[in-house]
């Protein structure tokens, strides 16, 4: 396994005009997405079918997706 930032939208919001946040993703060895981190460390749950997760502790709903950026370096 092994970690990477991924970009987090909140749903219901325009994506283009409000900032992203960076999140961790914890991807398998097959580079599956299986888990996402907060700032604080806590984790999302997904909604299965779907490229959303929730944060539990507060039920905000994030579209979350790769950040390819670090490949730049």
């Amino acid at each position: 396994m092994h970690t990477r930032p991924v970009k987090a939208y909140k749903m219901n919001e325009d994506f283009k005009v409000l900032p992203k946040i960076m999140y961790m993703g914890e991807y398998d060895d097959d580079d599956n997405l299986i888990n996402v981190y907060d700032a604080s460390k806590e984790k999302l749950t997904k909604i299965m079918g779907t490229y959303q997760w929730i944060l539990d502790s507060t039920g905000e709903i994030f579209f979350i997706e790769d950040d390819f950026s670090y490949l730049k370096n």
